[in-house]
């Protein structure tokens, strides 16, 4: 059974064959190709949906089913590239908020859910006063972001209200006191 990175090469993989398709120089080839994998997805998709009826038919155990499939990494990623996914995508952005909200109360931070449009752009709000260093916002807001994107992949951006980035108090200005303490000389910082 493959394993998630496993599928995440495969599709990399696809991804060539399909941009290398596109580049071909013969339009007579392109189209073909296009309209191949048009067609495979199309029916692949159809064939997909058609499994979640029949498993969906069949009470609770089905519904376990189809939720186990939601949950699974390699599943959920093909249910989400047809359209399949069986939770909607404001019930999976709502999870993925409750599930870091622990961590923003212990900042002072609420999170909240404020729109998804039919673009795929979800508004949140973020309100508090996050402590400590300057950072600690933006640690938090890319926490959020991370949490939703890995359950709403399918989501095209994220707009956060009430997140305003610090602007940098470092003025460039090195006391002299500082420099004289110290007699080794700069190492640059590598990337």
């Amino acid at each position: 059974m493959p394993k998630q990175k496993e599928v995440e090469s495969q599709i990399e993989s696809i991804d060539k064959m399909v941009r290398a398709l596109e580049e071909a120089k013969d339009p007579v080839l392109r189209a073909n190709a296009k309209e191949l994998v048009q067609a495979l997805m199309t029916l692949h998709g159809a064939c997909l949906e058609r499994m979640l009826e029949v498993v969906g038919k069949n009470g609770e155990s089905g519904k376990s089913i189809i939720d186990t499939f939601a949950r699974d990494g390699v599943v959920k990623s093909v249910l989400l590239l047809y359209g399949l996914h069986p939770v909607d995508i404001k019930t999976r952005v709502l999870e993925a908020l409750e599930k870091t909200q622990p961590s923003m109360r212990s900042h002072a931070v609420t999170v909240s859910f404020v729109s998804i449009d039919e673009a795929g752009m979800v508004t949140l709000r973020m309100e508090g006063k996050s402590e400590g260093c300057g950072s600690s916002a933006l640690a938090l807001k890319q926490a959020v972001e991370q949490a939703i994107y890995e359950a709403a992949p399918d989501i095209s951006e994220i707009v956060m209200q009430g997140y305003v980035e610090k602007a940098s108090t470092t003025t460039g200005f090195v006391p002299l006191a500082s420099l004289a303490a110290t007699v080794q000389p700069a190492i640059p910082e590598s990337a």
